[in-house]
């Protein structure tokens, strides 16, 4: 990794610089440029999604949470960080909170796909089997078919029915039985879940 003389860099010049690095997968120079950005004045709200995401990539939940939210106060309509958002309460096990998040988010954009996607996963995850197929329907109704959540929604929906889940309350996605859904399938990749677009 390459260090600077951080006086020579302004906030902005810095996170398009890391922005860069990400791009590269150069992930520790990222993420020097972007903590040494958040030392600047006039530091862009921009930094705290782009290191929200880098930490995200990273596994490092608590420290994606807290940049992303920070970003958010700021910008409450910004969709794709609010997935992200979402996503990251996902990965670190809070399926309630994360639901909660993408509920808001479709309020804004009501088919946004990977919302979608993920809404109807943990739905059928808890045993809302009916409110699962319900939004992957409605993906499917309305996403490209050429969009990853396309094929992603028709995958579930097998998952699902396989599964044996449809009218049954109780019995949930990825539980021990012989007919259980392998939840491997749909885990999140964090090189590519975090990217800007979705």
């Amino acid at each position: 990794m390459t260090t600077y003389n951080a006086e020579f860099f302004d906030g902005e010049e810095l996170l398009a610089l890391a922005r860069a690095d990400i791009e590269k997968g150069l992930h520790d120079s990222a993420l020097y440029k972007l903590k040494t950005a958040m030392q600047k004045q006039n530091l862009p709200v921009e930094v705290f999604a782009v290191i929200g995401r880098l930490y995200a990539q990273l596994r490092l939940w608590e420290k994606a949470k807290e940049n992303l939210s920070k970003f958010l106060e700021t910008n409450p309509k910004a969709i794709t960080e609010k997935f992200q958002f979402g996503m990251v309460l996902f990965d670190s096990g809070d399926k309630v909170a994360a639901l909660s998040v993408w509920k808001e988010l479709l309020t804004l954009a009501p088919l946004h796909p990977p919302a979608m996607f993920y809404s109807a996963l943990i739905n059928a995850d808890m045993g809302a089997v009916d409110a699962a197929k319900t939004m992957l329907d409605k993906l499917l109704q309305n996403a490209p078919v050429d969009n990853l959540y396309f094929e992603r929604a028709k995958e579930l929906l097998q998952a699902i029915s396989k599964a044996g889940v449809a009218g049954s309350k109780e019995k949930k996605i990825g539980t021990e039985s012989d007919e259980s859904v392998d939840s491997n399938v749909f885990k999140v990749n964090p090189e590519t879940a975090y990217k800007t677009e979705h």
